[in-house]
């Protein structure tokens, strides 16, 4: 066990992204809010996207993990906030939720290797 190194672990599942734009974006969180639960409130789809893409491009970090942790974040933020429509108020279903939001957001933003 003195070898284990929780940074490391982190640090192994890196992930490459592709090249996006604020159109790319907005089409992956259209397709993404038509099929899972919960929805961003339509007057706040853009303020949304664009805070995805101008954290998204400020971001260095090639951690798979390290951008599921933000997206599930930024997803929480909006909840909180309001600014998300959900059919629940249970926090660990919202989790959940959330979590299979930032799988598939990084699967859209992965490059093709």
């Amino acid at each position: 066990m003195s070898n284990y190194s929780y940074s490391k672990e982190i640090n192994r599942s890196s992930v490459v992204l592709c090249e996006f734009d604020m159109s790319t974006v907005r089409e992956i969180f259209k397709n993404l809010f038509e099929f899972y639960d919960p929805k961003v409130k339509a007057e706040i789809f853009d303020s949304f996207c664009e805070d995805f893409y101008d954290l998204a491009k400020s971001i260095p970090a090639s951690s798979e993990r390290i951008w599921r942790m933000i997206i599930t974040d930024m997803l929480f933020n909006y909840d909180e906030k309001g600014y998300l429509e959900a059919n629940t108020t249970d926090n660990s279903i919202k989790r959940k939720q959330f979590a299979i939001m930032a799988n598939v957001i990084i699967g859209k933003l992965r490059a093709n290797q």
